[in-house]
């Protein structure tokens, strides 16, 4: 399974911008494989492989800097959705309405993830579950960085009273990653 490049250049962003001091401490925790990802250009358009360039390097995040794997990709997720919701892209999503902004979910999922299918599963007027239903590498630390994502990227939008919950993992064994998204009108 393979991450586009736009996905994991805010890895090593993260660790610089939040941890200046301990971003050599991070990177010598990596895998080989992983540091030479993270210490080389990261292409924005090239793929790379998913556990080498995202899962690896993000576990190391959450057990070095918040001692808890889960709180380190959620936080990630908020910080890589704060990085591209920017300029006109920051425009687009606070005009947007909250369909909009669930429709373009599985889209955008997939052109981050591959192979990676996300569907709405439920919809209602106030609510919608998004559940990722094809992802052959599946770990915690992806779907709580997608809940981060989620979760920031709809407070800059037009829901009023935001809530995303995590409902099911496949990192934890549940045969899809399911998320609830819920507003008021």
């Amino acid at each position: 399974m393979e991450v586009k490049g736009t996905a994991i250049k805010t890895i090593p962003e993260f660790v610089r911008s939040k941890f200046p001091n301990e971003y050599n401490i991070w990177l010598e925790s990596l895998p080989q494989e992983s540091r030479a990802i993270m210490e080389n250009r990261i292409s924005l358009t090239n793929w790379y492989p998913i556990d080498y360039a995202l899962i690896l390097p993000t576990r190391a995040i959450g057990e070095l800097f918040y001692k808890d794997i889960q709180k380190g990709a959620f936080e990630l997720g908020v910080f890589s959705s704060a990085q591209a919701i920017k300029g006109i892209y920051k425009m687009l999503v606070m005009v947007s309405s909250p369909s909009f902004i669930i429709n373009r979910a599985s889209t955008i999922m997939s052109g981050y993830y591959r192979p990676c299918v996300m569907d709405i599963t439920k919809r209602s007027k106030l609510m919608a579950v998004l559940s990722i239903i094809d992802f052959p590498t599946p770990d915690i630390v992806v779907d709580y960085r997608v809940l981060g994502w989620i979760k920031n990227t709809i407070a800059f939008s037009k829901f009023n009273s935001p809530r995303v919950e995590l409902l099911k993992s496949m990192g934890k064994g549940d045969t899809t990653t399911d998320y609830l998204v819920q507003w008021l009108e």
